[in-house]
């Protein structure tokens, strides 16, 4: 899903992991956000087609959400994370915070190809055994000479790109140029209280972190990410 906010021309388009629960939170609650679409899109088997919290820019043109008209005339959001962390967060979604959507067959982890797979190996196996899972396939990908990206479909088309390492600063520089004033505050909602460590480095074995830096080296070189949590502008 993305938010979109009428009155200031914003558009929201809601990256995983980066706070953009709490953003379309706060977007809605006091600058007039309007989720688009407003419910999942399905196909014919019942799967999740335009994800109503996570579908992209090209998704909401592909599907007529909006025309190329609409959206060259918004401001146009979304935000990063280093993948190092975002993986960490993901697996503890996956392995605790989402579990009991399972025995939901109507749950959108039941809706999205191959989520609850992910899950369950989650729940089985360790983080490092986790992340080759779902990274496998973006480092045959990368062996190839193709590059994968956690955030291309997200990011593709935006005018501002925000760091989730610097997400208060970077909405306050949004809210600025949309004309929505500045200072408002994140709330803290959809949090990964699994977790046990905030250093996501002390997660990964050194095999891993060589998995991860080759699979999406696109990002890191995109964004400056490096495992060591330092970053270039």
């Amino acid at each position: 899903m993305a938010i979109i906010c009428r009155n200031y021309n914003l558009l929201f388009i809601m990256t995983p992991r980066t706070a953009c629960t709490a953003i379309g939170e706060l977007l809605c609650q006091r600058y007039g956000g309007e989720f688009i679409p407003s419910h999942d899109i399905l196909d014919s088997h019942g799967h999740i087609l335009v994800d109503k919290k996570h579908s992209t820019l090209s998704d909401l043109i592909k599907h007529k959400l909006l025309t190329r008209e609409e959206a060259n005339s918004l401001l146009k959001v979304a935000a990063v994370r280093n993948p190092f962390d975002s993986l960490v967060s993901l697996y503890f979604k996956q392995r605790s915070k989402y579990q009991p959507l399972l025995g939901d067959p109507a749950s959108w982890v039941n809706r999205l190809p191959g989520y609850a797979r992910n899950m369950r190996y989650a729940r089985a196996h360790s983080f490092n055994r986790w992340v080759f899972r779902v990274s496998y396939r973006k480092l045959i990908k990368r062996l190839l000479g193709f590059r994968s990206s956690m955030f291309a479909e997200h990011t593709r088309g935006v005018d501002m790109v925000m760091r989730y390492e610097n997400i208060e600063a970077d909405l306050d520089a949004v809210f600025r140029k949309a004309g929505m004033g500045s200072g408002a505050k994140i709330p803290a909602v959809n949090q990964t209280n699994e977790r046990t460590n905030s250093d996501y480095r002390s997660f990964y074995s050194r095999v891993a972190e060589l998995a991860v830096t080759i699979a999406y080296s696109r990002d890191l070189e995109t964004y400056g990410y490096k495992f060591d949590g330092v970053n270039s502008p």
